[in-house]
C-alpha cells in the first residue's frame, strides 16, 4: 500500500498520548514503512495494538481514494464538457442548442403581482378601519389592562 498523502486523525493522537517517546517513534517509523508497502514488524505489544487501529483507518482510507479516482476515470471517459464555440457567437458556450426563453411566466408573474397588490390593500384598509374606530371608556380600561398585565 503505498499512498503519497496520510491522514493522521486527532483520534490517532489521542491513542498516541499514551505512549513513551520510544514508543511514538516505533509507531511513527512503522506508520512510514507501512505507508511505503512495507509490514513493519512490532515486538511492542501496545505499540502493535496501536498500529493495528490506526492501520485499519489507512486502508479504509485508501479504498475510499482508489473508489474516487475509479469515479472520476470513468467520468473523464465520457468526455467532458462541450469545448467552447468560438464560431457561432448566439451560442458561445459550446452546446449544440439552445433553449427559448418561455413566455408564457411573464403573465403568471404579473398575475401574482396583481394577487399580491390586493392583498396587501385589503390589509392596509383593516389597520386603517381599526385605528380610525372610536373606542368606548371600557373598551380603553380593558386595553390598557391588558397591557399592563404584558408590560410586568
Amino acid at each position: 500500500m503505498a499512498n503519497k498523502h496520510t491522514i493522521i486523525y486527532q483520534s490517532h493522537f489521542e491513542l498516541m498520548d499514551k505512549l513513551s517517546d520510544e514508543q511514538a517513534g516505533i509507531l511513527i517509523k512503522s506508520i512510514g514503512l507501512f505507508q511505503k508497502g512495507v509490514e513493519p514488524t512490532i515486538a511492542d505489544p501496545l505499540v502493535m495494538g496501536i498500529f493495528l487501529a490506526i492501520k485499519r483507518d489507512f486502508i479504509v482510507q485508501s479504498e475510499n481514494y482508489e473508489r474516487k479516482v475509479k469515479a472520476n476515470r470513468e467520468n473523464g471517459k465520457q468526455g467532458g464538457r462541450p469545448k467552447l464555440n468560438q464560431q457561432n457567437p448566439i451560442n458561445p458556450m459550446g452546446f449544440s442548442e439552445t433553449q427559448a426563453n418561455p413566455q408564457n411566466l411573464k403573465d403568471k408573474d404579473k398575475d401574482k403581482d396583481k394577487d399580491k397588490d390586493k392583498d396587501n390593500s385589503s390589509k392596509a384598509l383593516a389597520v386603517k378601519q381599526r385605528l380610525n374606530k372610536k373606542y368606548t371608556e371600557s373598551e380603553l380600561v380593558d386595553i390598557h389592562s391588558q397591557l399592563d398585565s404584558i408590560v410586568k
